[in-house]
C-alpha cells in the first residue's frame, strides 16, 4: 500500500510541473483518490464567481457572490452521465458546509446524520439514479494563503478497489465501509495538490493572457510606428511639393526680374528700370509672404492657444480667401487637450477643407466638434458634388479627387488610436466624422 501511495504522489507531482491544464490534473487526482481510499465514486467542484463564472477562492468564511460548479466525477460501480451545474454555497449541504467552515467532514451514514448538525444530503442524485450514498469523505481544497477553491468528496469506501458494488441488491450497502483517519489525511494531501493545480493554471492562464496583451501592443506600436515613418515622408513630400511649386518658382522668376532690370539699367532706360524694381519689390513681398507661411504651417503658434481658436482663425481665414461658407459649432472645452491631439484635430481640419476646397465644388461646409472627457468627435459635411463610395475603398479615387486627402486623414487619426468614418454620395456631399480618445 505504501509503494502504491508513493507512486500515485509522484506521479501526481511530476504532472504539476509539467501540465497545464487543470483538468487533466483533476483527473489524475481523482483517479489516485479512488483507488487509494478505496472509494466506489469521487467529485471534484470548483469555487467560481456567481457573475462571471471564473474560478475563483474563498477567503474568511465568506462565500458571498461564489458558487460551487461541478468540475469532474468518476464512479466504478455504474455508469451515471452527470451534466454540468452549479450550486449555491450553503451550511445545508455537505459540499457547501465543507467550503464555509474549512474542515473535513467524514459522514459514516449520509441517511443517518444527527439532528445536531446543519448540513443534509440530498437524495435527488441517488433516487434518480438508484445509487445508494452512504459514506462521505468531504475535503476542502486549500491553496497557499490558506483560502478555499474547491471540494473533493469521495463517497462509499469499499473492501477493495477494483470490487464494483451491485446497487441493485437490497444488501448493496452491506459491503460499504466508513473512510478513517489515514483516507483523511491521504485527501487532504491531494485535495492541497488540486488546488495548487488549479492556481498554477490561473497563473500561467494569467501570464498568457499578458503575453498577448504585450504581443498586441508590441504589435499596435510596430504598426503605428511604420504609420508615423510614412506620416512623416508624406509630410515632408507635402512641403517639398509646396517649396517648388511656390518659392522655388518665385525665385526662379525673381532672378529672371533681375536679370531685365541689369539690362534695363545698361541701356540707360531709367523710366522702365524703375517700374520693374516696383514689380520686382511686388515678388519679393510676395515670396516672403509665402514662405512664412510655409514655415508658420508647420507649427502654428496660434495651436499653444487652444484648438478651438486655432480652428476658428483658420476658418476666417479660409473662408475669406475660398468664398466657401463655413459653420463651426463647439461643445465642451479644450482647456486639457495635449498638444499632439490639438495638432492633430487641427490638421484633420486643414486636410478636409484643402479637400472641399480642391474637389467638393462646395458652397458650404459645417464643422462640428465636441468634446468631451473621454475624446474628441469631429464632424466635416459639406454640401458639394460628393463621390461613389466604392471608389474610395477599391481605390479609384485618386489623388485629383480627393482619395490621398481622404487617406491622410484617416492615417492621423489612427496616429493617436483615432478612427474614421466617411460617407457620400454623387450630388449629396461628404460627410467625415473622427473619433479621437484620450488615453
Amino acid at each position: 500500500m505504501l509503494d502504491i501511495m508513493l507512486n500515485e504522489f509522484y506521479s501526481i507531482g511530476k504532472s504539476l510541473s509539467s501540465e497545464t491544464d487543470p483538468f487533466k490534473l483533476f483527473e489524475k487526482i481523482v483517479n489516485s483518490s479512488m483507488k487509494l481510499t478505496q472509494a466506489d465514486a469521487c467529485t471534484l467542484y470548483i469555487v467560481v464567481d456567481k457573475k462571471t463564472g471564473q474560478s475563483s477562492q474563498v477567503k474568511d468564511h465568506l462565500a458571498q457572490g461564489k458558487r460551487l460548479k461541478f468540475a469532474i466525477s468518476r464512479n466504478t460501480s455504474m455508469e451515471m452521465d452527470l451534466q454540468d451545474f452549479t450550486a449555491p454555497i450553503s451550511q445545508k449541504s455537505i459540499s457547501g458546509y465543507t467550503v464555509l467552515s474549512g474542515q473535513s467532514l467524514n459522514i459514516r451514514d449520509a441517511y443517518h446524520l444527527g439532528k445536531d448538525v446543519e448540513y443534509r444530503h440530498s437524495h435527488s442524485m441517488d433516487k434518480s439514479t438508484g445509487y445508494k450514498t452512504k459514506s462521505i469523505l468531504s475535503i476542502p481544497m486549500k491553496n497557499r494563503n490558506n483560502y478555499i477553491t474547491g471540494v473533493i468528496q469521495l463517497i462509499n469506501k469499499k473492501r477493495a478497489w477494483d470490487i464494483k458494488i451491485d446497487y441493485h441488491k437490497a444488501d448493496a450497502t452491506n459491503d460499504i465501509l466508513a473512510f478513517n483517519d489515514q483516507d483523511e489525511q491521504i485527501m487532504n494531501s491531494l485535495a492541497g495538490q488540486a488546488a495548487v493545480a488549479l492556481e498554477n493554471s490561473q497563473l500561467y492562464k494569467g501570464m498568457q493572457d499578458l503575453l498577448n496583451v504585450y504581443e498586441q501592443q508590441n504589435s499596435e506600436l510596430l504598426y503605428l510606428s511604420k504609420k508615423t515613418m510614412k506620416a512623416h515622408e508624406e509630410e515632408r513630400k507635402r512641403i517639398a511639393r509646396e517649396i517648388h511649386d511656390g518659392p522655388a518658382q518665385a525665385v526662379v522668376n525673381l532672378s529672371f526680374r533681375l536679370e531685365i532690370c541689369k539690362r534695363l539699367l545698361m541701356d540707360g532706360k531709367k523710366d522702365e528700370l524703375a517700374g520693374e524694381i516696383e514689380k520686382l519689390g511686388k515678388s519679393i513681398r510676395s515670396t516672403v509672404k509665402e514662405m512664412r507661411g510655409i514655415i508658420y504651417d508647420l507649427k502654428p503658434t496660434f495651436l499653444e492657444e487652444g484648438l478651438i481658436k486655432a480652428v476658428q482663425r483658420y476658418i476666417e481665414v479660409f473662408s475669406d480667401e475660398n468664398g466657401i461658407q463655413v459653420n463651426f459649432k463647439v461643445s465642451g472645452d479644450d482647456l486639457r487637450t495635449e498638444y499632439y491631439i490639438t495638432s492633430t484635430v487641427y490638421r484633420i481640419i486643414q486636410e478636409a477643407l484643402t479637400n472641399v476646397k480642391k474637389h467638393a465644388e462646395a458652397r458650404q461646409v459645417t464643422i462640428r466638434l465636441d468634446i468631451s472627457n473621454t475624446g474628441i468627435l469631429l464632424q466635416v459635411s459639406d454640401d458639394g458634388r460628393g463621390f461613389q463610395m466604392e471608389d474610395l475603398k477599391t481605390g479609384h479615387l485618386n489623388r485629383m479627387k480627393g482619395g490621398f486627402g481622404l487617406e491622410g486623414i484617416r492615417e492621423r487619426a489612427e496616429l493617436v488610436r483615432g478612427s474614421t468614418t466617411i460617407k457620400s454620395a454623387p450630388g449629396q456631399g461628404t460627410a467625415i466624422f473622427v473619433e479621437i480618445p484620450f488615453l
